[in-house]
């Protein structure tokens, strides 16, 4: 089979969308299929491994993004897509390529989109007063979903707002698939911390988080959770790897009223990123509107309690033995840090990967094989 898979916002620091992209682009070459990825970048480029091949092509930097780019020059995309003929096309994006999704889809190509944030989410983060905004959202839902073959939500969450569209619709089933995405657990895993290093949980206890300084992630809240524990005296610190437009803002808060918080910066690194998620005592996801939630079952993966909001997606993911959701409440997420310091850690971490086991990016990629099988 040849799969296509076109994304915007796809970038060095993307984080779950990138991850996502290039896992099943992956398993889908271990398979035997044919592969083509389309992604936006500073310049046109190609890139082949085995049966994989990524194409970048020229993007136009958001403002005040962060750096992330979105693909204009849709008819480029649409003469690779030519040449490599697909079977199926996947869609990461709502934006400048649902025009895309509508020409492949016209030339009886299957085409999937793969929901990786809300819509209704996302325009109450940025633009709360917005006037219409209901119809607004209304109006975009619909017009994703007319201009696809299937809709893959990862949670019911992510589900929702397509599941209302389609209530009334026979073919509901068929046209909107809930998928679960993987996680690579040869990456992430406990890790033995050698004595002495810096960050084993015995010398030094901290708390991690990996998220996007940006609105829609509610970032701010991280700051109200370490003002609650430098109050206490809680016996942690917080570190926070990331990087966003308000990234700034908030280590000059974090500086000016001394919070016990340092930050890393987007950390590149994988086996770094998997030792620092297995060495945390707790990681925090505060997003509000999260749709999966990757790092926090890497992190799950890695053996390492989860807390995270109760409005978000990552509620499903995490167990009863190994997280927890709660409201934005920065002295209950105080509170809930200060009991998981005082847990059996070794009962926690192995309920935390037990948890984290349940998900992988093989059966992520054979479910999604399953739907583009059942279309052919």
């Amino acid at each position: 089979m040849r799969i296509a898979h076109i994304a915007n916002m796809y970038g060095p620091k993307s984080g779950g969308l990138r991850t996502t992209v290039d896992a099943l682009a992956s398993q889908y070459a271990i398979l035997g299929h044919q592969v083509l990825t389309v992604v936006p970048g500073k310049d046109y480029s190609v890139q082949q491994v085995g049966d994989w091949t990524q194409i970048t092509v020229p993007g136009v930097v958001v403002p005040f993004s962060g750096g992330y780019r979105i693909i204009l020059r849709r008819d480029v995309v649409r003469n690779e897509l030519a040449k490599f003929n697909p079977d199926v096309l996947e869609l990461s994006d709502r934006t400048t390529l649902l025009k895309v999704a509508r020409w492949a889809r016209s030339r009886g190509v299957q085409t999937i989109f793969f929901a990786h944030e809300r819509v209704d989410g996302v325009i109450n983060a940025f633009a709360p007063r917005l006037p219409w905004k209901t119809k607004l959202i209304w109006y975009w839902n619909t017009k994703t979903l007319n201009s696809v073959d299937c809709i893959v939500a990862t949670t019911d969450f992510a589900a929702h707002e397509f599941r209302e569209l389609l209530a009334n619709d026979s073919s509901a089933e068929s046209r909107l698939v809930k998928v679960p995405l993987g996680v690579d657990l040869l990456r992430f895993q406990s890790v033995e911390v050698n004595a002495g290093n810096a960050t084993d949980k015995t010398e030094a206890n901290y708390i991690l988080a990996c998220t996007r300084f940006s609105k829609e992630k509610d970032p701010e809240f991280l700051l109200d959770i370490a003002r609650e524990l430098k109050a206490s005296d809680a016996n942690c610190q917080m570190v926070l790897a990331g990087d966003g437009p308000l990234r700034a803002s908030l280590e000059s808060q974090a500086e000016t009223e001394n919070l016990p918080i340092e930050f890393l910066g987007f950390v590149t690194d994988k086996a770094a990123l998997a030792n620092l998620m297995a060495n945390a005592s707790c990681f925090l996801a505060v997003g509000p509107i999260e749709t999966f939630g990757l790092a926090a079952l890497e992190s799950l993966a890695c053996g390492t309690y989860v807390l995270c909001r109760d409005s978000s997606a990552i509620s499903e993911v995490i167990s009863k033995t190994c997280g927890e959701a709660l409201p934005r409440d920065a002295k209950l997420w105080s509170q809930a840090i200060e009991s998981v310091l005082e847990m059996d850690s070794t009962a926690v971490s192995n309920q935390a990967r037990l948890r984290a086991e349940e998900f992988s990016w093989d059966k992520c990629a054979s479910n999604m094989l399953k739907i583009h099988m059942r279309a052919a």
